[in-house]
């Protein structure tokens, strides 16, 4: 078995072939199924111990979701290369000066943060309004909302593992997502991101209200993996902006006296 882990090799860029649009959609959505399916499974075990929906789905992302993305990974590297190996399967991988990161990474993260902030009362009302029958233990914003129905403990167990799946979440999905797939989908470079924004979000089927608010946020940042080939742009807004959210988790737990 050869797991071939020099980055050098990793990142090789080769000639590719492009997915069909069936194994585009595939590769997309079946991870979120399985996730899906996990998290409402946790969160239905652990409902009736107390715990809040948003920890049942960051025990979802560390015995689930990363694994089965990084699974998926190495799926397709052995049916490439023969053998578990990277090799050719990471692309978008290509050099950035500093000046460029120092102006599109704080750009797009405004965009992403603002974007994300104006267009949560849509969320909202889509939740209201076309999910209103979605279960309470299933609702990711139980403990923003009541927060001190938890024991501090539980709270603050949150935010560690928060802080932590904030970074390597963002970091796995980035790489499947937009380094792994979004250079094989079968459309333009002037569509492909709409089409892997759009299906990223679509993945999402545990926040399905979000869909529009996560596409509309995230479409520039595609684009510009796009334009420079560089998924390091795309993995660094993501963590900053998941940093803001462990920041601001953080702040509603002291505020809950936790």
């Amino acid at each position: 078995m050869n797991l071939n882990l020099d980055p050098s090799s990793i990142f090789e860029q080769t000639t590719l072939p492009r997915f069909s649009v069936a194994q585009t959609i595939l590769y997309h959505l079946l991870p979120g199924v399985f996730i899906a399916l996990v998290f409402v499974a946790l969160a239905r075990f652990t409902n009736p111990f107390g715990w809040p929906p948003s920890l049942a789905l960051l025990l979802t992302w560390l015995v689930a979701g990363i694994p089965i993305l990084v699974g998926l990974l190495f799926y397709y590297g052995r049916q490439q290369n023969g053998a578990l190996s990277l090799n050719g399967v990471l692309l978008y991988r290509e050099p950035l000066p500093w000046r460029q990161y120092a102006w599109l990474v704080p750009v797009l993260l405004v965009w992403a943060a603002l974007a994300s902030t104006l267009l949560y009362p849509l969320g909202e009302s889509l939740q209201h309004n076309l999910f209103g029958g979605w279960p309470a233990w299933l609702n990711l914003t139980t403990l923003a909302q009541n927060p001190t129905q938890y024991p501090p403990a539980t709270l603050w167990m949150i935010v560690a593992l928060s802080a932590v799946l904030n970074i390597a979440v963002p970091i796995t999905e980035e790489l499947y997502f937009r380094s792994f797939l979004l250079p094989r989908i079968p459309a333009s470079p002037r569509w492909a991101p709409f089409w892997s924004s759009l299906l990223f979000s679509l993945y999402h089927f545990w926040l399905p209200w979000d869909v529009l608010g996560r596409m509309i946020t995230l479409l520039p940042v595609v684009y510009v993996v796009q334009w420079k080939r560089n998924v390091y742009v795309s993995i660094l807004v993501h963590c900053l902006l998941n940093l803001l959210g462990t920041i601001g988790l953080a702040a509603v737990v002291m505020g809950a006296g936790g």
